[in-house]
């Protein structure tokens, strides 16, 4: 029988026979005879060693069919998922190989009976892992690639060039590259489903430590998380889809401030949602369904006027009976609110006396009214003027309240609205050229002729009071030379007690001659008229470096000889004048005799030279 005359596929369960027995024996018997005209047809490929007659019982018993645990013998990568269940092998009922493994159909025959659809079409849930979403489009070979197996004995069978489906991983990061490079959990289907990688169905920002709110819930993952580039897994296997990633962790947001600029410079503090609603950033935080319901008029409530009770604005009010909805002035500040500064900074209406020129919505405090407006005004802060608090120029005047009308006074009472008046003066008719205006004068009148017509900035500075532009030597008729440059200012200028008992300083009037300040040391020996001209003999550079000469004009007695080498003292002896002691230098004596002994004894009494 040749094999062009076999069958296409053999009986898939055969029963035993006497006669198949008989036949089994005479293979057994008659070694010698030709294996092709017993055997069933040639082995295919795979098996193609296990070919002839000495080989039958390697695969079926003596005078048995076809034995699943000789086949185990070699394919020993199966027993474990058939010992286990798991798997195609270990799932089946019919144990029996040959029911999907076909032999003795001829080397080119396939082993692997795929079924009617072939492989496309194998029912990959057989396995005990259906493919589903993405999954069911992949092919065969991406998922069985030998590179991703981990079994050793499935490993060993590749590595002898035998090929084999199993082994093939089912975990996500043994197929896919980690493209959150660490940063998530593990279980990739913890967020992504099989459907497709985007979008993460399975992921709840809710459940996050920033659940996403209002607006935040439609900005897109890439404006908080930043992407960044990480290009090593691309080459890699499995590779990476993408070359960058989301930045997860850490992401600052425990504030605002951490992903928004604060257009207020911080003006009403790092607390934004004290005001603002995540639902719109020109929403400003709504107390309750009113505030919402507000939102759809012509007058939306901002700020403090969230908090406002209805009745405060629509009524009614005292001597009415209805509250008014329509027709509610509300274009100016003004139309429900006192002028608080009682028409100082303009008239009603008018753009100088608009309140949102310094005032917000959300309180009327802090005044948003800075530097740079204070120097548009007529009086420009310069120097140290720019640090001075405003209450020391603008001091509070209790009296401001007076000046609220009466009538307005009225209206305030009858709608049940505070009648507040700021005491801050605004409108002070000052004479900005005039430090006096604000300042005292601290001398005391004594420049006044000269403060009429240059002011305090003739010796002083707006960038400090302390410093001066004063010059003795050119402000004054007494320039400062010598040890007088020298001198503390106090030591010429003392204090002195105005009237009031204001304590200053006396510039003015201060004198100039020597003894007005000086001691006369020589007690009036020299003085004039009462007056001793000390600069006639002394200098202001040093008091001991004097001008004076033993000579004409200043003496009639000049020194000469052994005279101009005695000591001063020897001549101009001490002398006590109260209780000062002094140098006498008049009424000394210029006769010799009047300072020398007369060793002669009077012989020469008379005699003249």
């Amino acid at each position: 029988m040749t094999h062009a005359a076999r069958r296409p596929l053999p009986p898939r369960r055969a029963t035993a026979t006497p006669l198949a027995v008989c036949a089994t024996a005479l293979l057994l018997l008659v070694g010698s005879a030709r294996a092709d005209l017993i055997s069933p047809g040639e082995l295919t490929r795979p098996h193609a060693k296990l070919e002839g007659l000495a080989s039958c019982t390697k695969c079926h018993a003596a005078g048995q069919r076809l034995s699943p645990e000789r086949c185990l013998d070699c394919h020993k990568e199966i027993q474990g998922p058939i010992s286990q269940g798991k798997g195609l092998h270990g799932k089946l009922s019919d144990k029996a190989c040959e029911s999907c493994h076909h032999e003795h159909q001829g080397a080119s025959f396939a082993l692997v009976d795929w079924g009617d659809a072939g492989q496309t079409g194998f029912d990959h849930a057989r396995t005990g892992w259906a493919l589903q979403g993405k999954h069911r489009k992949v092919k065969c070979e991406a998922c069985h690639d030998s590179r991703l197996v981990r079994e050793g004995i499935v490993k060993e069978v590749l590595a002898k060039g035998r090929k084999s489906f199993l082994g093939a991983p089912t975990a996500c990061s043994a197929c896919h590259f980690d493209e959150h490079r660490g940063q998530a959990v593990t279980d990739c289907a913890t967020c992504h489903g099989l459907e497709g990688w985007k979008p993460a169905k399975g992921f709840d920002h809710q459940k996050t430590a920033y659940p996403l709110a209002g607006l935040h819930a439609r900005v897109a993952c890439d404006k908080c998380h930043p992407r960044q580039a990480d290009p090593a897994g691309k080459g890699g296997f499995p590779a990476a889809v993408s070359e960058t990633f989301l930045k997860f962790k850490p992401v600052p947001h425990q504030a605002c401030g951490d992903c928004h600029k604060d257009p207020h410079q911080n003006r009403f503090g790092p607390l934004c949602a004290s005001c603002h609603v995540v639902e719109g950033w020109k929403l400003v935080k709504a107390t309750g369904e009113t505030a919402h319901f507000h939102d759809k008029t012509r007058y939306p409530l901002r700020g403090a006027h969230q908090q406002v009770a209805c009745k405060l604005c629509h009524g009614p009010f005292r001597g009415t009976k209805k509250a008014v909805y329509k027709n509610l002035a509300f274009q100016a500040c003004t139309d429900c609110h006192l002028d608080a500064h009682v028409g100082q900074l303009g008239k009603k209406g008018s753009p100088q006396a608009a309140c949102d020129r310094c005032h917000v919505v959300q309180g009327w405090i802090p005044v948003r009214y800075e530097l740079a407006d204070h120097q548009k005004s007529r009086y420009p802060l310069e120097g140290a003027h720019r640090a001075v608090a405003c209450d020391r120029c603008h001091v509070k005047d209790p009296r401001l309240e007076q000046r609220v009308l009466p009538s307005a006074r009225a209206q305030m009472i009858r709608e049940r609205r505070p009648v507040r008046a700021s005491p801050f003066p605004m409108d002070r008719n000052l004479d900005t050229k005039r430090c006096t205006t604000c300042h005292k004068d601290v001398h005391q009148g004594q420049f006044a002729a000269r403060m009429a017509t240059e002011g305090c900035s003739a010796c002083h500075e707006v960038s400090t009071f302390v410093k001066t532009r004063f010059d003795h030597g050119r402000d004054t008729k007494f320039p400062l030379v010598g040890k007088h440059a020298q001198t503390a200012c106090g030591s010429c200028h003392a204090s002195a007690t105005a009237k009031e008992g204001a304590t200053y300083v006396r510039y003015a009037g201060a004198p100039t001659a020597c003894p007005k300040c000086h001691a006369d040391p020589h007690a009036g020996q020299f003085a004039q008229r009462g007056v001793t001209q000390c600069a006639a003999c002394h200098g202001v550079d040093d008091w001991k470096k004097g001008k004076f000469v033993h000579a004409p004009p200043f003496t009639s007695y000049e020194l000469s000889g052994k005279h101009a080498k005695v000591a001063c003292a020897r001549c101009h002896p001490a002398a006590k004048v109260g209780k000062a002691e002094i140098r006498r230098y008049r009424g000394v004596p210029v006769e010799c005799q009047g300072c020398h002994a007369d060793f002669h004894k009077g012989a020469f009494r008379g005699f003249q030279p």
